[in-house]
């Protein structure tokens, strides 16, 4: 385990956030919803359905360490100009929230890009990781797959897949992000705790019991009463609606990722 040099803005080093880390279109919405309804804020509105955190100042600066941060390798230190905006956005979002009391995070998907930008903050922080089969993600748009947008271009661009096709740039993005976080895991050694997103939708109150014992906390019945109105079962596997030949190519892209997830027939 390594050491992350930390600069914590007042009291954040102490603070335990849950913070949802996973590529977006993974299942983070679902989740977001059901940590508030279990009484975690999580700085999401209910006009805006994605569960993302709705502080902009807050989302703009992740988005910007994410941009400057692509090609700096998780283990090692953050930039300390960086870590200083991204611990002040933390404690403006921390006042937007209103000072909670108790548990308090967030979800925005960009965040799974900056881990070690947590980790310096919050050395007791939660991380809620949700995976996912990347072949499903391939054929979804976001963010850091959209070449229009500065990060997406940026990110597309860097992985030499800015002359693909969209589902291979999707594909291509969430092994990356997957891969990084992988390496800031067994570098940092946060405390985690995983959800496939596949279990959510086969199980969701058992999965999210599991999520109630990691964080201490009980089960609500609008926790309970969200999931078995929202979860739906027919999101697994979405990818083979698609072309044979697209997921032929998905799968040749990113099959190493995908047989150490345990997605290919065959995988441990």
């Amino acid at each position: 385990m390594f050491a992350l040099s930390r600069t914590p803005l007042g009291p954040l080093a102490g603070q335990r956030p849950v913070v949802v880390m996973a590529r977006g279109h993974s299942g983070t919405r679902v989740l977001a919803w059901a940590l508030q309804k279990l009484g975690v804020p999580m700085g999401a509105i209910p006009e805006v359905p994605t569960g993302d955190v709705q502080d902009r100042r807050f989302t703009r600066v992740i988005k910007r360490i994410c941009r400057a941060s692509l090609r700096q390798p998780v283990t090692a230190p953050p930039n300390p100009r960086l870590l200083r905006i991204f611990q002040q956005a933390v404690h403006r979002y921390l006042q937007w929230l209103g000072q909670p009391a108790g548990s308090w995070g967030w979800k925005f998907p960009e965040t799974y890009l900056i881990p070690h930008y947590v980790a310096a903050s919050f050395p007791l922080a939660r991380h809620l990781h949700m995976v996912r089969d990347g072949r499903d993600v391939a054929f979804k748009q976001h963010l850091t797959d959209d070449p229009h947008r500065r990060l997406g271009r940026r990110l597309l661009r860097q992985l030499a897949v800015l002359d693909k096709a969209h589902p291979i740039q999707a594909a291509i993005s969430w092994e990356f992000q997957v891969r990084r976080y992988d390496a800031f895991l067994q570098a940092a050694q946060p405390t985690v705790h995983t959800i496939a997103f596949e279990s959510l939708c086969r199980d969701p109150l058992a999965t999210m019991q599991g999520v109630c014992d990691f964080l201490g906390c009980e089960m609500t019945p609008e926790c309970r009463a969200y999931l078995e109105g929202q979860v739906n079962p027919q999101k697994i596997a979405q990818f083979r609606h698609e072309d044979p030949r697209q997921i032929a190519e998905v799968e040749a892209a990113i099959a190493p990722t995908l047989a150490r997830l345990g997605y290919l027939t065959g995988a441990a």
